[in-house]
Protein backbone atom coordinates (compact mmCIF):
# COMPACT_ATOMS: atom_id res chain seq x y z
CA UNK A 1 0.00 0.00 0.00
CA UNK A 2 1.59 3.36 -1.25
CA UNK A 3 1.42 6.24 2.07
CA UNK A 4 -0.94 8.67 2.26
CA UNK A 5 -0.61 12.31 2.15
CA UNK A 6 -2.54 15.31 3.41
CA UNK A 7 -2.70 17.15 -0.08
CA UNK A 8 -4.34 16.46 -3.11
CA UNK A 9 -2.09 15.71 -6.55
CA UNK A 10 -5.00 16.73 -9.04
CA UNK A 11 -4.98 19.95 -6.94
CA UNK A 12 -1.54 20.49 -7.64
CA UNK A 13 -1.91 19.89 -11.20
CA UNK A 14 -5.10 22.20 -11.61
CA UNK A 15 -2.75 24.84 -10.36
CA UNK A 16 -0.02 24.62 -12.87
CA UNK A 17 2.62 23.53 -10.65
CA UNK A 18 2.92 20.34 -12.70
CA UNK A 19 1.74 19.15 -16.26
CA UNK A 20 -1.23 16.86 -16.36
CA UNK A 21 0.79 15.43 -19.65
CA UNK A 22 3.82 14.83 -18.06
CA UNK A 23 2.18 13.66 -15.03
CA UNK A 24 0.03 11.40 -17.12
CA UNK A 25 3.81 9.74 -19.21
CA UNK A 26 5.35 9.36 -15.55
CA UNK A 27 2.19 6.96 -14.24
CA UNK A 28 2.37 4.85 -17.52
CA UNK A 29 6.13 4.40 -17.36
CA UNK A 30 6.14 3.61 -13.44
CA UNK A 31 3.34 0.67 -14.53
CA UNK A 32 6.30 -0.73 -16.70
CA UNK A 33 9.23 -0.94 -14.02
CA UNK A 34 9.89 -2.82 -11.26
CA UNK A 35 7.97 -0.37 -8.69
CA UNK A 36 5.35 -1.44 -5.91
CA UNK A 37 2.08 1.08 -6.52
CA UNK A 38 2.86 4.68 -6.17
CA UNK A 39 0.59 7.64 -5.35
CA UNK A 40 -0.45 10.14 -7.17
CA UNK A 41 0.84 12.37 -4.90
CA UNK A 42 4.49 10.68 -4.73
CA UNK A 43 4.38 10.75 -8.81
CA UNK A 44 4.00 14.84 -7.86
CA UNK A 45 6.34 15.04 -5.42
CA UNK A 46 9.07 13.62 -7.72
CA UNK A 47 8.13 15.56 -10.63
CA UNK A 48 8.15 18.67 -8.70
CA UNK A 49 11.70 18.16 -7.18
CA UNK A 50 12.64 17.69 -11.34
CA UNK A 51 11.27 20.59 -12.33
CA UNK A 52 8.53 18.40 -14.12
CA UNK A 53 11.17 17.17 -16.84
CA UNK A 54 10.63 13.32 -17.20
CA UNK A 55 13.80 11.83 -17.83
CA UNK A 56 15.25 13.21 -14.05
CA UNK A 57 12.09 12.14 -12.49
CA UNK A 58 12.21 8.64 -13.71
CA UNK A 59 15.97 8.78 -12.66
CA UNK A 60 15.22 10.16 -9.24
CA UNK A 61 12.10 7.36 -8.41
CA UNK A 62 14.76 4.42 -8.71
CA UNK A 63 17.18 6.30 -6.64
CA UNK A 64 14.76 7.17 -4.23
CA UNK A 65 13.75 3.91 -3.45
CA UNK A 66 17.44 2.52 -4.22
CA UNK A 67 18.49 4.72 -1.04
CA UNK A 68 16.09 3.93 1.57
CA UNK A 69 15.92 -0.09 0.65
CA UNK A 70 19.86 0.05 0.78
CA UNK A 71 19.72 1.97 4.22
CA UNK A 72 17.01 0.32 6.61
CA UNK A 73 18.88 1.77 9.44
CA UNK A 74 18.39 5.36 8.24
CA UNK A 75 14.35 4.86 6.74
CA UNK A 76 12.81 1.90 8.70
CA UNK A 77 10.94 1.88 12.13
CA UNK A 78 10.92 5.72 12.14
CA UNK A 79 9.03 6.09 15.02
CA UNK A 80 9.12 9.69 17.10
CA UNK A 81 8.82 6.82 20.03
CA UNK A 82 11.59 4.65 18.89
CA UNK A 83 14.98 4.67 21.32
CA UNK A 84 17.28 6.22 18.40
CA UNK A 85 15.02 8.57 17.67
CA UNK A 86 14.66 9.96 21.11
CA UNK A 87 18.29 10.02 21.68
CA UNK A 88 18.51 11.84 18.59
CA UNK A 89 15.88 14.57 19.51
CA UNK A 90 17.92 15.11 22.76
CA UNK A 91 21.05 16.05 21.04
CA UNK A 92 19.37 18.56 18.30
CA UNK A 93 16.92 20.29 17.25
CA UNK A 94 15.59 20.33 13.85
CA UNK A 95 12.64 22.43 12.89
CA UNK A 96 10.32 22.94 9.70
CA UNK A 97 10.20 26.94 10.12
CA UNK A 98 6.26 27.89 10.21
CA UNK A 99 6.33 30.19 7.12
CA UNK A 100 8.24 29.83 3.20
CA UNK A 101 10.12 32.36 1.29
CA UNK A 102 8.02 34.38 -1.46
CA UNK A 103 9.29 31.30 -3.87
CA UNK A 104 7.32 28.26 -1.55
CA UNK A 105 10.57 26.93 -0.32
CA UNK A 106 10.76 25.59 2.91
CA UNK A 107 13.44 26.62 5.67
CA UNK A 108 14.95 23.72 7.84
CA UNK A 109 16.88 24.46 11.30
CA UNK A 110 19.74 22.51 12.67
CA UNK A 111 21.02 23.28 15.45
CA UNK A 112 22.62 20.95 18.70
CA UNK A 113 21.31 21.57 21.50
CA UNK A 114 23.28 19.03 23.72
CA UNK A 115 27.11 19.85 23.08
CA UNK A 116 28.34 16.61 24.62
CA UNK A 117 30.26 14.80 21.81
CA UNK A 118 29.99 11.43 23.63
CA UNK A 119 25.81 12.02 23.10
CA UNK A 120 26.11 12.09 19.44
CA UNK A 121 25.31 9.35 17.27
CA UNK A 122 25.63 10.76 13.51
CA UNK A 123 23.38 7.57 12.56
CA UNK A 124 20.18 8.40 14.39
CA UNK A 125 20.72 12.12 13.81
CA UNK A 126 20.60 11.54 10.29
CA UNK A 127 17.68 9.28 10.83
CA UNK A 128 15.97 12.25 12.47
CA UNK A 129 16.61 14.50 9.64
CA UNK A 130 15.26 12.28 7.17
CA UNK A 131 12.06 11.94 9.29
CA UNK A 132 11.40 16.03 9.61
CA UNK A 133 12.63 16.43 5.94
CA UNK A 134 9.58 14.51 5.01
CA UNK A 135 6.87 16.79 6.73
CA UNK A 136 6.37 19.51 4.49
CA UNK A 137 6.38 16.79 1.53
CA UNK A 138 3.46 15.38 3.40
CA UNK A 139 1.54 18.72 4.87
CA UNK A 140 1.99 20.87 1.53
CA UNK A 141 4.90 20.33 -1.25
CA UNK A 142 6.91 22.78 -1.31
CA UNK A 143 8.99 24.32 -4.55
CA UNK A 144 12.06 23.96 -2.86
CA UNK A 145 13.92 23.54 0.62
CA UNK A 146 16.60 26.24 2.64
CA UNK A 147 18.82 24.14 4.62
CA UNK A 148 19.96 26.29 8.01
CA UNK A 149 22.48 24.88 9.78
CA UNK A 150 23.68 26.36 12.68
CA UNK A 151 27.54 24.98 14.00
CA UNK A 152 27.43 26.06 17.52
CA UNK A 153 28.70 24.11 20.33
CA UNK A 154 30.20 21.78 17.74
CA UNK A 155 33.71 20.78 18.53
CA UNK A 156 36.59 18.87 17.23
CA UNK A 157 35.66 16.13 19.50
CA UNK A 158 32.13 15.98 17.41
CA UNK A 159 34.34 15.73 14.13
CA UNK A 160 35.70 12.43 15.05
CA UNK A 161 32.13 11.01 15.02
CA UNK A 162 31.40 11.63 11.57
CA UNK A 163 31.73 7.99 9.75
CA UNK A 164 32.01 7.87 5.97
CA UNK A 165 29.04 5.19 5.84
CA UNK A 166 26.20 7.19 6.95
CA UNK A 167 27.20 10.19 5.32
CA UNK A 168 27.97 8.66 2.34
CA UNK A 169 24.55 7.47 2.51
CA UNK A 170 23.19 10.80 3.28
CA UNK A 171 24.52 12.98 0.71
CA UNK A 172 23.56 9.95 -2.15
CA UNK A 173 20.30 10.96 -0.68
CA UNK A 174 20.06 14.57 -0.63
CA UNK A 175 21.33 14.99 -3.96
CA UNK A 176 19.53 11.76 -5.96
CA UNK A 177 17.02 10.33 -4.13
CA UNK A 178 14.87 12.81 -1.89
CA UNK A 179 11.69 14.41 -3.53
CA UNK A 180 12.22 17.79 -2.73
CA UNK A 181 14.57 20.21 -4.57
CA UNK A 182 17.54 22.09 -2.18
CA UNK A 183 18.12 25.42 -3.22
CA UNK A 184 20.13 27.12 -0.11
CA UNK A 185 22.02 25.91 2.42
CA UNK A 186 23.23 28.48 5.14
CA UNK A 187 26.11 27.34 7.95
CA UNK A 188 25.51 29.72 10.50
CA UNK A 189 28.33 30.10 12.87
CA UNK A 190 31.11 28.91 11.00
CA UNK A 191 33.68 27.26 13.40
CA UNK A 192 37.41 27.38 12.68
CA UNK A 193 38.26 23.84 11.83
CA UNK A 194 35.29 24.08 8.95
CA UNK A 195 37.96 23.07 6.90
CA UNK A 196 38.30 19.65 8.91
CA UNK A 197 34.90 19.00 8.50
CA UNK A 198 34.86 19.71 4.43
CA UNK A 199 37.87 17.25 4.24
CA UNK A 200 35.75 14.31 5.17
CA UNK A 201 32.33 15.97 3.47
CA UNK A 202 33.22 17.82 0.09
CA UNK A 203 34.36 14.34 -1.42
CA UNK A 204 30.73 13.11 -0.94
CA UNK A 205 29.19 16.08 -2.86
CA UNK A 206 28.68 17.45 -6.00
CA UNK A 207 29.73 20.41 -7.26
CA UNK A 208 26.03 21.68 -7.25
CA UNK A 209 25.89 21.26 -4.10
CA UNK A 210 28.60 22.44 -2.67
CA UNK A 211 28.35 25.47 -4.79
CA UNK A 212 24.63 26.31 -2.56
CA UNK A 213 26.44 26.71 1.00
CA UNK A 214 27.05 30.02 2.40
CA UNK A 215 29.26 30.28 5.38
CA UNK A 216 28.55 32.35 8.04
CA UNK A 217 31.03 33.68 10.48
CA UNK A 218 29.91 33.63 13.91
CA UNK A 219 30.65 37.27 14.41
CA UNK A 220 28.68 38.05 11.76
CA UNK A 221 25.66 40.52 11.02
CA UNK A 222 22.28 38.65 10.99
CA UNK A 223 21.24 42.19 9.39
CA UNK A 224 23.11 41.84 6.58
CA UNK A 225 21.68 37.79 6.68
CA UNK A 226 18.35 39.62 6.99
CA UNK A 227 19.29 42.02 3.43
CA UNK A 228 20.85 39.04 1.04
CA UNK A 229 19.61 35.89 2.12
CA UNK A 230 16.29 35.33 4.30
CA UNK A 231 14.21 38.48 5.81
CA UNK A 232 13.40 38.52 9.49
CA UNK A 233 10.11 37.49 9.60
CA UNK A 234 11.05 34.22 8.49
CA UNK A 235 13.96 33.70 11.00
CA UNK A 236 14.04 31.98 14.72
CA UNK A 237 14.10 34.82 17.28
CA UNK A 238 17.62 33.39 18.90
CA UNK A 239 19.00 34.68 15.32
CA UNK A 240 17.53 38.03 15.65
CA UNK A 241 14.02 36.99 13.69
CA UNK A 242 10.12 37.09 14.08
CA UNK A 243 9.03 33.57 14.97
CA UNK A 244 9.33 31.79 18.24
CA UNK A 245 12.73 30.49 19.49
CA UNK A 246 14.11 26.97 17.77
CA UNK A 247 13.42 25.16 21.05
CA UNK A 248 9.74 25.79 20.70
CA UNK A 249 9.91 25.18 16.91
CA UNK A 250 11.30 21.99 17.08
CA UNK A 251 9.31 21.16 19.25
CA UNK A 252 6.29 21.77 16.65
CA UNK A 253 7.88 19.58 14.69
CA UNK A 254 8.63 16.94 16.53
CA UNK A 255 4.77 16.87 17.71
CA UNK A 256 3.72 16.80 13.75
CA UNK A 257 5.38 13.75 12.72
CA UNK A 258 4.67 11.74 15.46
CA UNK A 259 1.25 11.85 13.87
CA UNK A 260 2.71 10.34 10.80
CA UNK A 261 3.74 7.08 11.93
CA UNK A 262 1.08 5.37 9.25
CA UNK A 263 2.76 7.05 6.56
CA UNK A 264 6.06 6.04 8.38
CA UNK A 265 4.64 2.92 8.20
CA UNK A 266 3.07 2.60 4.59
CA UNK A 267 6.47 4.13 3.21
CA UNK A 268 8.37 1.27 5.16
CA UNK A 269 6.59 -1.20 3.48
CA UNK A 270 6.47 0.14 0.10
CA UNK A 271 10.26 0.22 0.03
CA UNK A 272 10.63 -3.40 1.48
CA UNK A 273 8.36 -4.27 -1.47
CA UNK A 274 10.61 -2.43 -3.82
CA UNK A 275 13.42 -4.25 -2.68
CA UNK A 276 11.71 -7.94 -3.14
CA UNK A 277 10.61 -6.68 -6.66
CA UNK A 278 14.42 -6.51 -7.93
Amino acid sequence: MAPTHAFDAQLLINQGRVPQETFDQLKKWCSTQKLPPLSDEQLVLFLLSCFSELKATQKTVHAHFTCKSGAPELFFNRDANAEDVQRAMKVCQVSVLPRRTDKNDAIALWRLQDTSYYKFNLEYIIKLIFMVAELPLYQDPPDGLVVLIDLKGLSLLHVTKLRLGPLRKFFHYVQEGYSCKIKQIHVLNTVYFIDKILIIMKPLMSKELYNMITFHSAKGNMSDFFDNHLPIDLIPLDYGGHLPHQATLSMQTYNSFRGMKKFYKDEEEQVKAYKLMQ
